[in-house]
């Protein structure tokens, strides 16, 4: 049986907006308005703003089998109980439908699985149909909290050849949490890109600065960008848990409007000035240069794995 419409916006995790076009069915994770105000900085941050970032259909069924034909995108990642199982590379030049099984790793069977289907992190994902067995159960997946995450190439995954590597999805998954990705490689502080979300989220993780640092001329420009974009998150999700991780470590320590250590400074006095929690972000992942592959600045897998294991330990306890 091929999913209808309706049940596959149902399953859609992740996706702010969810809607069927002349592409197929199309995922946004950022609202037209976030994707507005980034094309007007520039085209490659507002397309960046229109990738799958995030983006997962999350459900449970005893169909022995699935299908799914991909109109766009090519890198998607399947879980089945909470496992990474397949990951699918789909070119233009060859068929964009695929099936298989569904097992455990040995090739048994059970009642139910949990099959958790991922849109690419890094482009614009979209699905033309999803076939189960005929009769076969359809249930949405229970998730315990929820999570909004903001933030640039870093929260979007950068560097990870496994797109659910990255820190953003393996804290959604250690929680359990039905979360929305706003990662945007080259984003930055930027106070025109904030709207108020059709997602009412338990913890915003906010994750803005490596960029912010060469992005501004002066210090006192990033400042004014920080105290306004944070302030407006403050406002919007005044009952919430709110964390704010300065920059992580990267290998650029100096550039014209100063040096890294300030730029990291001014996110952490604004994000306390705001009575929000700091996360320091010198305490996520070690600075060995084999775990930033890109001119030390984006985490690899294994980065990531430090980033992730670490936020949560802080998270819990603050």
């Amino acid at each position: 049986m091929k999913l209808t419409f309706d049940q596959i916006k149902a399953v859609a995790v992740g996706s702010l907006r969810t809607e069927q076009g002349a592409d197929g069915i199309r995922f946004f994770k950022c609202t037209q308005r976030q994707i507005d105000a980034w094309y007007s900085e520039s085209e490659t941050l507002g397309q960046r703003a229109e990738t799958t970032t995030g983006v997962r259909l999350d459900f449970h069924t005893n169909s022995r089998n699935m299908s799914f034909r991909a109109s766009l995108g090519n890198k998607f990642e399947l879980f089945i109980d909470g496992v990474l199982r397949r990951q699918f590379k789909m070119n233009e030049t060859e068929s964009r439908t695929t099936h298989f099984a569904l097992t455990d790793p040995l090739g048994g069977e059970k009642e139910s699985f949990r099959v958790t289907l991922h849109l690419p992190s890094h482009e614009i994902g979209a699905l033309d149909w999803i076939e189960l067995d005929d009769g076969a159960t359809f249930i949405p997946h229970k998730f315990d909290t929820k999570m909004l995450f903001i933030g640039d190439s870093i929260t979007q995954g950068w560097q990870a050849q496994i797109d659910t590597c990255s820190y953003a999805y393996r804290v959604s998954h250690f929680f359990n949490a039905e979360s929305v990705i706003q990662g945007i490689g080259g984003a930055y502080f930027n106070e025109n890109s904030f709207d108020s979300l059709p997602f009412d989220p338990d913890t915003v993780i906010v994750a803005y600065g490596t960029n912010d640092f060469g992005h501004n001329k002066t210090q006192d420009e990033m400042r004014a960008h920080v105290r306004a974009h944070l302030g407006m998150i403050a406002e919007e999700y005044a009952k919430k848990r709110i964390f704010v991780i300065s920059p992580i470590w990267r290998g650029v320590q100096v550039k014209p409007m100063g040096s890294f250590a300030e730029c990291r400074t001014i996110v952490a006095e604004e994000a306390e000035r705001l009575g929000l929690a700091h996360i320091d972000g010198l305490t996520l992942v070690p600075p060995f240069p084999e775990l930033f592959p890109d001119d030390l600045l984006h985490p690899n897998e294994l980065g990531f794995s430090f980033y992730a294991e670490n936020l949560i330990a802080q998270m819990q306890r603050m």
